[in-house]
């Protein structure tokens, strides 16, 4: 039954699959809109971190890996290890929440925080 869950994404407007992070970032970078996302399949294809969240803020392409727990089936952003992180049931449902509160944006320089709004 999990397959499902999965198999509905290539549907949604922000789903790019098999895209590797550099054609990613190109598209993001063309779109040119900070709140720009998509997510694609993680460079380490593994069932743990099993895709990548892109988002464009400023001009700088953020990639946020997104986990996959085994003990609760649900999908968490960002590395391991954070307390209170949030838990989705499903990437629409994790877009849809990110679409409407803001999402940590963090790079060596700063935190920043946007919401995703266009989706590639």
């Amino acid at each position: 039954m999990r397959t499902t869950k999965q198999s509905g994404n290539e549907s949604k407007d922000w789903f790019a699959g098999e895209c590797n992070r550099k054609t990613a970032e190109e598209l993001l970078q063309r779109v040119n809109k900070d709140g720009a996302f998509l997510i694609r399949h993680s460079s380490a294809q593994n069932s743990r971190q099993p895709y990548t969240l892109a988002v464009l803020y400023q001009q700088k392409v953020y990639n946020i890996p997104i986990r996959f727990l085994e003990e609760t089936q649900g999908y968490a952003l960002g590395k391991e290890g954070k307390k209170n992180e949030e838990i989705f049931t499903s990437l629409d449902e994790m877009i849809s929440h990110h679409r409407n509160n803001q999402l940590l944006l963090i790079d060596s320089k700063s935190n920043a925080k946007h919401t995703l709004l266009f989706p590639c």
